[in-house]
């Protein structure tokens, strides 16, 4: 059985002309460096998933005021990897959230660069397909949660 590395963030979204997607540029880990993502990591302790992915939200982003949508929702992506020269399953699960101002303050040792972004350039930044279809199923269901409003 492969070993499995667990991820837990936010899908982070600020409400504009249209909806804008907070994507992150990985700095530190080697097998992504450069690569674009969403907020997210480890979990430590007994944390709950919604504690890990809002200590790394902040921790990574400095983001601490966001209003999650329904918590049973998660959008899950899975892909494997090869870390210190083993296979690993590699898994996240995102909450969706939206902040009222667009403040970020990264951080420096882990990320490299941020941008608020619409679907259609977070798409075309996002160099791995798993992380697209996460986003297309966020907009999906963002699609369907203001439409109930």
């Amino acid at each position: 059985m492969i070993p499995k590395e667990q991820c837990y963030g936010v899908i982070v979204v600020y409400k504009s002309v249209e909806n804008l997607f907070l994507i992150l540029q990985q700095y530190d880990e080697p097998i992504f460096k450069g690569s674009w993502t969403f907020p997210k990591g480890h979990h430590e302790g007994n944390e709950t998933p919604k504690e890990t992915a809002l200590r790394e939200l902040e921790e990574e982003t400095g983001i601490t005021e966001i209003e999650l949508l329904d918590l049973s929702l998660i959008m899950h992506e899975e892909y494997k990897i090869i870390k210190h020269e083993k296979q690993r399953l590699k898994v996240n699960d995102y909450f969706i959230g939206f902040v009222k101002d667009q403040k970020v303050k990264i951080q420096e040792n882990e990320i490299s660069a941020y941008k608020w972004a619409s679907y259609e350039e977070a798409i075309k930044t996002f160099q791995y397909e798993t992380r697209k279809e996460t986003l297309k199923k966020a907009k999906e269901y963002l699609s369907e949660y203001e439409s109930r409003k």
